[in-house]
């Protein structure tokens, strides 16, 4: 049904194989950028489910080089199992890689490993993480054992953690608070349908915000301050939405239709694609101050539109078209929409995610 499209995607990533990206990582056949870019992106690829395929590709939007697998040159091991999220905060990146159930944590010059954090519960079980944020020292990440926890970016040692069950996903962090998705997994007879708050000083719970069903992979902070995140409803009748709040009030409003955004400045660059609707696929622009939508670019040039980032020094949007059968590919537009360069990425791409020192 509709209702497990977002489980059967996990489905398709497990059956599928990994093919053709040794060429991708054949230093003879693909330039390799710079390993120190001004500026940069960062592709994170998930992989199959079971293949231990996840890879990290280095962009240089320099020279619209793209590099191959630049954790396994770099760390002479592959990253590991569905490679879920990957955050840049500081000289450092930390990469969920799910199913392995780890964290790594890479220096940015370089992608080299300074760390694995290995992640279990008491039971020795791996458990999966899902998505961070940072605040201070601190980086947090949700895990799919209900939990979200905290990691001294000095140490890299994980110093807290607190428990808010459910299924955990995509959180950002606003007015002194992380807001922390509560997704409907597929098991859960009820819920799915609220944001945790967690006071950041005390780190603890102080309440649920209820929102629209199944609140999942995307919350972000924008430049205005509020909080922006999409609730994907049923993949039947609820239809996925872009809902804001207001992190002074806590009050929850609705905006548009959305699958994706990505935000710079006052305005949100939103991604409208929903499986198995006909005429759904929509890129738009939305600005933030007079509330007016119009159209970014044509979307029917892709597939399967399934990422859409923004590169915080240039303002250029990258949206992948997402395979997870075989290579995705990378597109790159300016702020006004024009085509700039277009790249292959790895199977089942993530994201894009931009180093900017």
């Amino acid at each position: 049904t509709k209702s497990m499209r977002k489980h059967w995607l996990f489905t398709v990533i497990a059956v599928t194989t990994f093919t053709g990206f040794s060429s991708c990582s054949d230093d003879d056949d693909v330039p390799t950028p710079p390993e120190t870019p001004v500026t940069g992106a960062y592709i994170l690829n998930t992989g199959g489910m079971g293949s231990n395929n996840s890879s990290l590709q280095l962009y240089d939007p320099r020279t619209n080089a793209i590099s191959g697998d630049i954790f396994e040159k770099n760390n002479a091991r592959k990253l590991g199992d569905t490679a879920n999220d990957l955050y840049i905060y500081g000289s450092k990146m930390y990469i969920a890689v799910s199913t392995s159930g780890k964290i790594e944590v890479l220096n940015t010059k370089g992608a080299n490993v300074i760390k694995t954090l290995t992640l279990k519960n008491e039971a020795e079980q791996p458990i999966s993480p899902r998505f961070f944020t940072a605040a201070g020292d601190n980086v947090y990440f949700t895990a799919y054992d209900g939990t979200v926890s905290r990691i001294d970016t000095t140490s890299l040692e994980i110093t807290g953690k607190l428990n808010l069950g459910g299924f955990p996903e995509a959180l950002t962090n606003a007015n002194g608070k992380l807001y922390i998705n509560q997704s409907k997994y597929y098991t859960m007879p009820e819920g799915g349908n609220t944001i945790s708050v967690v006071d950041i000083a005390t780190f603890t719970k102080t309440k649920d915000l209820e929102v629209l069903l199944n609140p999942s992979e995307v919350s972000l902070t924008a430049d205005n301050g509020k909080v922006y995140f999409v609730s994907v409803g049923d993949y039947a009748d609820l239809r996925p939405t872009l809902q804001c709040i207001d992190p002074q009030t806590d009050i929850v409003t609705q905006i548009c239709l959305a699958s994706k955004v990505a935000n710079k400045g006052n305005k949100m660059y939103i991604l409208y694609s929903e499986w198995g609707v006909e005429d759904s696929k929509e890129i738009s622009g939305l600005d933030l101050t007079t509330g007016v939508k119009t159209k970014f670019i044509d979307s029917k040039q892709f597939s399967n539109p399934y990422t859409i980032d923004i590169d915080p020094t240039s303002g250029n949007v990258y949206i992948g078209d997402v395979s997870y059968s075989s290579m995705s590919d990378m597109y790159v537009f300016d702020s006004e929409g024009n085509l700039i360069n277009t790249f292959e990425t790895g199977i089942g791409t993530a994201g894009a995610f931009f180093v900017t020192q």
